[in-house]
């Protein structure tokens, strides 16, 4: 829309610990190119984005910052030393909005997210202050206690939420703002958006909009880069 500033805010600074390397997950390279400039490239497409902020652990800032402007150079990215969990590298990176009436908020290691998707949760978030994209669960839930299962739960409403999560810029502020220290155990933003009292509209979220978390997931982010099929087993 015409004027409107939409700021993206990059969580970025989860460590890779089970990728075996003490460094950032988002800085691990998949064909060549980290997953952090991945995830950005694929962003920038979307071509609404007026400014990036990307949460890094402290002391990769200048490594991150390098890597991003030599694949997109000019681009408007501040890259800033994140906190101890995802949620605390946000209010961060929200304290860095100077001015914005949209929020992206997207996991670094999420390099497949498409141009359709984005639109789709822009959208529904300009409607009614803040959306999230989710899939409905396939597979049959269950409840843990030790090593043995304790119950399962009823899959039929139940989602798994992805990023982008877009928010009213004043929104996803008030939230956070009154989250107090729920911050440091909240996993993902539309958590304390809904606990401040706001709601939190759903669209369909994308299979292949997956999350690098070990590595066997870069198999599939390789096969979609290359435009290869995935063999299965089946």
């Amino acid at each position: 829309m015409a004027n409107e500033i939409t700021v993206c805010l990059v969580a970025a600074a989860g460590r890779g610990k089970r990728f075996g390397k003490e460094m950032p997950k988002s800085l691990y390279p998949v064909g060549g190119k980290t997953l952090l400039a991945l995830s950005v490239r694929r962003l920038n497409e979307w071509k609404g984005i007026s400014k990036y902020i990307v949460m890094v652990p402290p002391g990769w800032e200048e490594e991150a910052a390098g890597e991003l402007e030599r694949e997109m150079p000019g681009l408007d990215i501040l890259v800033i030393a994140g906190g101890e969990t995802r949620s605390e590298s946000v209010s961060i990176g929200l304290g860095a909005v100077k001015k914005a009436d949209l929020v992206l908020v997207h996991d670094a290691c999420r390099p497949i997210v498409s141009v359709s998707l984005i639109d789709r949760v822009v959208t529904a978030a300009r409607e009614a202050g803040a959306a999230v994209p989710a899939m409905l669960a396939t597979e049959t839930l269950g409840r843990l206690r030790d090593d043995s299962i304790e119950a399962t739960v009823p899959r039929e409403r139940v989602i798994g939420i992805q990023t982008p999560q877009v928010f009213k810029y004043d929104v996803l502020k008030a939230s956070f703002e009154t989250a107090g220290e729920t911050i440091r155990k909240a996993t993902d933003e539309s958590s304390l958006v809904l606990a401040a009292g706001f709601p939190v509209r759903v669209v369909e979220g994308e299979r292949w909009n997956i999350k690098v978390t070990v590595k066997e997931d870069l198999k599939i982010v390789e096969s979609f880069l290359e435009g290869k099929k995935l063999e299965l087993p089946f």
